[in-house]
């Protein structure tokens, strides 16, 4: 159960990041998001997918402040698959 849930929050973030990549984030919402794979992040962060998502996190602050890019695209493509595989395990 909290795989699946962790899994659908990681798909919820990539699809926030390309909202964001074309400009329709909102501050609190990137706060929220960003907040959430950081603290993610921490609570497992003995795991390289951890730091990963702590990475993401800060990148995240970067695309609302006006960093975006092509390279928007790989993060949120890693929390989709990352998402996605997490949904399909029992």
């Amino acid at each position: 159960m909290l795989l699946k849930t962790l899994g659908t929050a990681d798909m919820l973030c990539a699809i926030m990041i390309l909202l964001m990549h074309f400009g329709a984030g909102h501050w609190r919402i990137t706060f929220a998001v960003s907040a959430y794979l950081i603290i993610k992040g921490i609570c497992f962060y003995k795991d390289v997918q951890s730091w990963a998502d702590m990475i993401i996190g800060a990148y995240i602050w970067m695309i609302f402040f006006g960093f975006a890019t092509i390279i928007d695209y790989l993060p949120a493509f890693y929390l989709l698959q990352k998402g996605a595989l997490s949904m399909a395990r029992n």
